[in-house]
């Protein structure tokens, strides 16, 4: 049984989630649908995934360019109002902070298209707690990490704070393939998970639907 709200795979007999405190509550059995769900989907390469990552390199591109609208246009408007920088130095300041902005998106971009698909498994699950000090008072944080070894040598590694993202979705043996352009990683086996969780947007969907409702994609099973 998986947890509804974070994902945690969950022992037999718990019934409450020990990550985020969530009642568990039984799903119906899908074991018809179970031969499916052992094996990594074909559906990654589906029209709608591409039509996804074009749109997120659309809007990254989008958001960044109002930043640096904003850094262009702010920097000198502060400068003159403050005047703290001169011109045309609040110009130059303004356009190096708004360039930077572009060549960010420009480069994840560049990363992206750089990324290959390959095959690992899960390896290391590792959760703790950290006291830290600030200003006299002292707060507890919760380190989740994640370790996943390739199948072409090599380890890719995760950490969380506090919000355990994704950690609790796999477990250490879990033979996973990550997709070229996406974070996520499939499973192979997803015969014991209730919900799924969507390659693009990474939300967690019940295993009995084929899309994604969030963002249409087809889930991969």
């Amino acid at each position: 049984m998986v947890c509804q709200n974070c994902g945690k795979n969950l022992s037999e007999g718990e019934t409450i989630c020990d990550v985020c405190g969530t009642v568990a509550v039984e799903q119906p059995n899908n074991s018809h649908n179970m031969g499916e769900l052992i094996s990594f989907s074909s559906k990654i390469s589906d029209s709608a995934f591409n039509s996804y990552k074009n749109k997120s390199i659309k809007w990254a591109f989008l958001f960044s360019g109002i930043l640096a609208v904003i850094a262009l246009v702010g920097f000198p408007v502060y400068g003159n109002v403050s005047g703290e920088i001169d011109w045309p130095n609040s110009l130059f300041y303004g356009m190096g902070i708004g360039g930077m902005f572009l060549v960010i998106a420009l480069l994840q971009t560049l990363k992206k298209s750089f990324d290959k698909t390959w095959d690992g498994i899960v390896v290391n699950k590792d959760s703790y707690t950290v006291k830290e000090r600030d200003n006299g008072h002292t707060s507890k944080h919760t380190i989740y990490k994640l370790k996943i070894q390739k199948d072409s040598g090599g380890y890719k590694k995760h950490k969380w704070r506090d919000i355990p993202g994704v950690y609790s979705y796999y477990n250490i043996g879990d033979k996973v393939r990550h997709h070229k352009g996406f974070s996520f990683y499939e499973k192979y086996d997803k015969s014991k998970d209730t919900k799924i969780m969507c390659a693009a947007c990474l939300s967690f969907v019940d295993a009995d639907k084929d899309t994604c409702p969030r963002c249409k994609c087809p889930l991969l099973k």
